[in-house]
Parts: structure tokens; sequence; C-alpha cells
């Protein structure tokens, strides 16, 4: 007969083999180990997630906002162009934009991952957060030049801004091959949440665009620039509202990681926060009053474009400056 304790040896035993059996004949089956200090933990993964979705939202805000400032015979065509932005950024970013920003081959682009070929599934999150960033930045060239051209032409500018320029200007500043943030004799550039990476590159990207437009014949009465007043005002400040809210995500999202036992992480997220707040009610405040006392009337759109306007300024150092700071910085 055998006793307690040797049935319990035995068992191990065999449970044992089993598992070394199981890992010897199935080669292809392997569990992704994500390393921590690499790619974050379970925790930064779905931070990411929930950040990125809320990043996406502003779609809808610049939807809009767009098709409210604009003339209303445009409004379908320009909500058609900012929904066809996430399937073409997505695209893009697939096919090689994320290669081209965050492979590691060269300080120039990177030139691995095209299409997730050969890419941990521990990088997905990451892949995600940086996609609703890549949509931004090619949305800003929408709105400059809302309900002005051609669905193909529109096509074709987006997927060269969102599959080559915009993420080759990610590749020099957040890849790890970043000469920019690098720099020499310890001084390099400082991007936070995309002042420079996501808004000047679309934003130069767009005025590249209206100047080979040219200006709005209908702005034009008598040889001067006269305002083209929004059709509708209630779209306009629902969407720039959506906007704010979803950049309080901007910017405390590119945290990317706050699963930490020192609480640095939530910390940083909140002065980000904090920071993109009192960025915005600055600039409101001041945008209103300038425009208050040139026109003599209130004006909802002069208040978004200042909240807006704020917190793009203030992404770059959303983690370093004080909330006073960031207040003049607004």
């Amino acid at each position: 007969m055998y006793n307690a304790s040797e049935c319990a040896l035995g068992l191990e035993t065999i449970l044992a083999v089993q598992d070394e059996v199981a890992m010897t004949t199935s080669p292809n089956v392997s569990i992704p180990i994500c390393d921590p200090d690499v790619y974050g933990t379970s925790v930064d993964a779905v931070f990411l997630f929930f950040a990125g979705t809320l990043v996406l939202f502003m779609q809808i805000g610049f939807a809009l906002l767009e098709s409210g400032s604009s003339d209303e015979r445009n409004a379908g065509h320009i909500l058609f162009k900012n929904t066809l932005d996430m399937v073409i950024g997505a695209l893009a970013w697939f096919l090689c934009g994320y290669p081209l920003a965050f492979g590691t081959q060269s300080y120039f682009a990177g030139f691995s991952g095209f299409m997730t070929v050969g890419m941990s599934g521990c990088e997905f999150p990451y892949w995600y957060f940086q996609f609703s960033f890549c949509a931004t930045a090619v949305t800003i060239i929408s709105g400059a030049i809302a309900g002005r051209t051609a669905v193909r032409a529109y096509v074709a500018y987006a997927i060269f801004i969102t599959g080559i320029v915009y993420p080759i200007a990610v590749h020099w500043t957040w890849s790890d091959k970043a000469w920019l943030t690098e720099g020499s004799n310890g001084i390099g550039f400082h991007d936070y949440a995309g002042s420079g990476v996501v808004h000047v590159t679309g934003g130069m990207a767009a005025l590249v665009a209206c100047v080979i437009m040219g200006p709005r014949i209908v702005r034009l009465k008598n040889n001067a620039l006269i305002d083209i007043p929004p059709h509708s005002v209630p779209l306009v400040a629902m969407g720039g509202m959506l906007l704010c809210i979803c950049f309080l995500a901007f910017n405390g999202g590119s945290q990317l990681r706050i699963d930490d036992d020192t609480g640095e992480g939530g910390i940083a997220v909140a002065r980000a926060a904090i920071n993109t707040i009192m960025s915005m009610s600055g600039a409101g405040i001041v945008s209103t009053v300038v425009v208050k006392s040139a026109s003599k009337t209130l004006s909802v759109p002069a208040l978004i474009n200042g909240l807006l306007a704020g917190a793009v300024a203030v992404c770059a150092g959303a983690d370093r400056v004080e909330p006073w700071a960031a207040l003049i910085i607004g």
C-alpha cells in the first residue's frame, strides 16, 4: 500500500511530465510574456486603451465643430471627410505609419513591423494609443480646408501625411532612436504630448494646403476680408466642449504608464490634466476679452478657439510646468 505522501509525490511527477510533453509537442503555441519594464503592465495597457479611446472621441468633436463653422451646404461633405479620416489613418498607420515611427533600424525612420508582421502583441496597446494621435494630426488639416477640396485630393493628402510625414516626425521625437529628444550635450527637444509632433506637423501641412488653394473667395468683399459666421453655433459649442474634455485624455494619457508603487504615474497624469485646464482657461479668457474689445460682441467661436489654442500650447510641457505657468502659457 502507498501512503499519502508517496501518492502526492507521484501526482506531482505526472503533472510535471505532462507539462513538459505539452511544451515539446506544441512548438507553435507560445504564451507571450510582456516585460513590464519595457511594455508596462496590464493596468498600463488598460490605461492606454481608455485614453486612446477618449482621444478618438475628438473625431466627433472635430466633426461637430467643423460642420457647424462652415456653410450649411458643405456640412455633409465635411462629415464624410471627418469619418474618412479614421479609415485612412488606420490603414496608413497599419501599413507603414507605425513601422516608420517606431522601427529601430535608423535615426531617420524605422523599417520593421509593417502590417504588424513580427511585432510583439505586447506593443498593441501602444500601437492603438499612438494611432489615436495620428488620426488627430490629419484631422487638423481637414478643419483648415473644410468645404474646399475634392474627396480624391483629400484622400491622397491624408495618406501622405499619416503614412509618411507624421510618422517620421514621431520617430525623431518619441522612438528609441529619437535624435531630437536625445539632443547634444544633455540638451534635447522635449514634447510631452505633441505640441510640435502632432499640432505643428498637422498645422504646417494645413498651412501648405491653404497656400496652394489660395484665399476663400467668399470672404473677399470690396478687396477686404469679411468674417463668415457659423451656420450653427450650438454645433460649434458642443464640438468645442467635447474637444476640450478629450484633451484631458490627450495630454494626461501621454504619461503612458501609471502602474507603479510610488504613485508618480498618477501624479503626472493629474499634473498634465490640471495644466491643460489652466492653460485652456487662460487662453479662453484672453480670446474672449480681445474679441469683445474689438467687436463689442461676445463670440462663442472666439471662446472655443481660445480654449483649444490653450490646450495645444501646453501639450509640450504639461508634465513639467507648474499650474500658474500653464495659465500664463495659455
